[in-house]
């Protein structure tokens, strides 16, 4: 059984991880959406459809900021401030965060929806998939900052003109969602370096959560082991290979492509 602790073996996190009857930015539960958004990858089109125009959202650069729709748990909220900023200086984005009603299916999008001054768009974290996060027994606030830096991992993907290429003539959103494991990887292996004991494991375990089978899917974003082994590689380009980010960017464009 995986524990809290992190497990490293031959330079790599070991990938031995049960599944879970929830899921998130998957293609097999997701919201009743129109046909535009691909996978957590919230079209325009559907945004207002989930998340109404006016919803509060707030910008994390500082750590300082106030959490909207707080979890509860005041020591949880503030980790999640400090967690957001974090990502956001290392991912070089900008991004409004918002929590969401995802009763209908646990879900978190992200979309290149702009609501705030200087923004590089929005992520939105469901409440339900953030209480079904929070009941897992191995370190639940890993699993939700998991879930959050694949979301920013987007963001940058939208800002950068990469999510058009990383889907250009593809039959799933694969690439993309991987590419943004790879991401997610990469914030886990730079918090793994400034904090030996952070649960960097629990990215991995958490992605290969959300793997699919359906391969024909359009929304298919990998496999459990395609997206557990994404995070892993992100890991290593920063905890073992010190890549700066726009190697690091690169790296992961490259391992995708041969997915």
């Amino acid at each position: 059984m995986t524990t809290r602790r992190d497990v490293l073996f031959g330079g790599a996190l070991v990938l031995s991880f049960g599944t879970s009857s929830f899921c998130a930015c998957h293609a097999e539960a997701r919201s009743p959406l129109a046909p535009h958004t691909s996978g957590c990858w919230l079209a325009e089109a559907d945004v207002d459809r989930i998340y109404p125009h006016g919803a509060p959202t707030a910008q994390y650069a500082t750590g300082e900021e106030p959490l909207h729709h707080s979890s509860g748990d005041r020591d949880f909220d503030r980790a999640l401030v400090h967690t957001l900023a974090k990502c956001a200086d290392l991912l070089q984005v900008l991004p409004g965060f918002a929590f969401f009603d995802d009763s209908a299916a646990p879900n978190a999008y992200a979309t290149n929806r702009v609501r705030m001054q200087r923004a590089d768009g929005t992520v939105i974290f469901g409440k339900t998939l953030l209480r079904e996060l929070l009941r897992r027994p191995e370190a639940p606030d890993a699993c939700v900052a998991s879930v959050c830096a694949h979301e920013f991992g987007h963001i940058l993907q939208f800002k950068t003109g990469l999510a058009q290429r990383l889907t250009a003539n593809q039959p799933t959103v694969k690439r993309l969602e991987l590419h943004a494991d790879f991401l997610a990887g990469y914030f886990a292996g730079t918090r793994k370096k400034e904090r030996q004991s952070f649960p960097a494991a629990v990215f991995a375990m958490t992605q290969y959560m959300y793997g699919d089978t359906g391969v024909n899917n359009p929304q298919h974003h990998g496999t459990h082991e395609q997206r557990g082994a994404a995070v892993v590689h992100g890991f290593e380009a920063s905890y073992r290979q010190h890549l700066g980010l726009s190697d690091a960017i690169q790296q992961g464009i490259n391992y995708v492509m041969r997915q």
